[in-house]
């Protein structure tokens, strides 16, 4: 079974919620699904509708307690403020729950005598302090199906923290699970299994030499540190062109017969076959310094992909004037793009698959003269698809509508605001249904392939997925769910266009979700696949 956990998140503090997520998912050893409280996207569902508060000294203050109402009042959860680090396993945190109970704290006698607390504010004195920074709820318990958004929105704080909607039945959790720094102490209070960071941790200049403070910056520069780069594929030669490989072997006679002698291979043989291998007119375009303060010269996708073509790499500022076919790589390039349209010159352009990406992404997509493939939908053999492992589910019905809105840089190619539309949309839902609206902002691709999937959002009972250009429809129809499009989507031809159509969208059959998923494998590219020249021939084969 997945742990529910919910992270309050302060736009003051956001590298503190990552990194308590990280930490959570370092130590878990069973399954976790990990949500960020956001107050404005709780604001955005009318979900919350307090007025905002001067003395709470976070965003989520409040919302905290409508962790049992998310859950369906049904499991157990656990709200953690956001500057926690844990050091164990949360498993054995839910394995404390019981059922006589609504909620488990850790019962602090905490009486704190710094008048304030993180980057200045006011630290407030009251009963059971710091008992609700670490909430393990049994949502099905009654006392806990009063937390309904009504009553949190509007009930007093001291009603809500002082635990007054529980009858005062709370039970109690060890204190290692709710680590006061500074206030507990090794090894008299045990060993901390997280850490709370209270008063201010190192994210902060003026607690950077905190008690534990290494621990969190350890945690910090592990989860911000890119990977060390793969080791050499000792079947390299397999992912280049067939004139390249001829060249490298070449050279390994050369490098045991320098003279000749055996295999007729001189140095000049070989700077003759370099000088003609075959060069087509494609140049793939990068900026001029970012690749170099990241220690690499050259974006290493584009560069596999433009190999594989056989052109070359530059910057825009040498290609701008010029009507050589340019590479381009993701949503940013609306210059560069709107440039080639202008000129009537073709682009290729390069972004993140359609499906079949997990932690690492594998897949990227490569469109001539667009930022998706937009049909029509060509009869291809299923061998592309087989090699993603996935498969079209069968569709089912559900409750919610799932509002999954592209981001801003994707909307400014066609000039709309983002809030703009997330209103403009739902007020228009709401024209045509009474479903509940979730919205599923676009958030780093670390938190959507962990524990905020598409898969794991879609599961959520939902009814129908509503998008603009966001190949999440794809996905949904993949996973046996309809969608609608509101602009230009690659699985447009499957979906409903009209929100009028919300209460009965367009179901495709299985058999025409997966023509259009056999044709969309032959849109998408692994990096091998460019180096070795595969994508450049099916992108050019008509």
């Amino acid at each position: 079974m997945t742990l529910k956990i919910f992270i309050g998140w302060d736009s003051r503090e956001p590298e503190a919620a990552e990194v308590c997520k990280y930490s959570i998912l370092k130590h878990a050893t069973v399954p976790v699904e990990i949500h960020f409280l956001k107050q404005t996207e709780l604001r955005a569902q009318e979900i919350y509708t307090r007025e905002v508060d001067p003395q709470s000294s976070t965003e989520f203050t409040f919302t905290r307690f409508l962790v049992p109402y998310l859950c369906k009042y049904q499991g157990n959860a656990v709200f953690v403020d956001c500057d926690f680090l844990f050091e164990h396993d949360i498993k054995e945190l839910f394995e404390c729950a019981t059922d006589n109970v609504a909620v488990s704290v850790v019962q602090h006698n905490y009486q704190p005598t710094n008048p304030v607390k993180m980057d200045g504010k006011t630290q407030y004195q009251y009963p059971r302090k710091n008992w609700s920074s670490l909430m393990l709820f049994n949502c099905a318990h009654p006392d806990c199906q009063t937390l309904t958004p009504e009553i949190v929105s509007s009930q007093t704080g001291e009603f809500l923290h002082r635990f007054a909607w529980t009858g005062y039945a709370i039970g109690s959790l060890d204190k290692t699970w709710n680590w006061l720094v500074n206030w507990y102490h090794e090894p008299q209070d045990g060993k901390p299994k997280a850490i709370h960071y209270t008063e201010g941790g190192p994210w902060f200049p003026n607690y950077v030499k905190t008690e534990y403070g290494g621990n969190w910056i350890q945690a910090y520069n592990e989860l911000t540190t890119p990977p060390p780069p793969p080791p050499p594929d000792p079947h390299i030669l397999d992912q280049v062109t067939t004139e390249i490989r001829q060249i490298f072997d070449n050279i390994l006679k050369y490098r045991v017969d320098p003279e000749g002698l055996y295999y007729d291979i001189t140095l000049d043989t070989l700077t003759q076959q370099i000088a003609e291998l075959p060069v087509n007119q494609i140049v793939a375009i990068d900026s001029e310094y970012r690749y170099k303060r990241k220690g690499h010269m050259y974006d290493p996708l584009l560069q596999s992909f433009v190999q594989g073509a056989g052109g070359q790499i530059s910057t825009w500022e040498k290609q701008q004037d010029t009507m050589i076919p340019a590479v381009l790589r993701g949503i940013t390039k609306r210059k560069q793009m709107e440039g080639c349209r202008a000129a009537g010159r073709d682009f290729y352009y390069m972004d993140t698959g359609y499906f079949g990406n997990g932690k690492r992404k594998l897949y990227h997509r490569i469109t001539k003269n667009d930022v998706q493939n937009f049909g029509p939908i060509i009869d291809r053999p299923g061998d592309r698809l087989q090699a993603t492992g996935f498969q079209p589910h069968k569709f089912y019905r559900g409750t919610n509508i799932l509002l999954a809105p592209p981001s801003q840089k994707l909307l400014n190619l066609y000039d709309i605001n983002l809030e703009e539309w997330l209103q403009q949309t739902q007020d228009e839902i709401k024209k045509h249904t009474d479903r509940p609206i979730v919205i599923r902002l676009k958030q780093g691709r670390s938190v959507r392939v962990s524990d905020n999937t598409m898969e794991t959002a879609l599961a959520q009972d939902v009814h129908c997925l509503v998008t603009f250009s966001s190949i999440a429809a794809g996905e949904a129809l993949l996973l046996g769910k309809p969608a609608i499009t509101l602009g230009p989507n690659a699985a447009a031809a499957l979906c409903s266009q009209s929100l009028s159509e919300i209460e009965n969208p367009k179901i495709p059959t299985l058999d025409e979700v997966e023509a259009w998923a056999r044709h969309i494998a032959y849109c998408q590219f692994t990096e091998a696949e460019m180096r070795n020249g595969t994508a450049w021939r099916i992108l050019n084969d008509h």
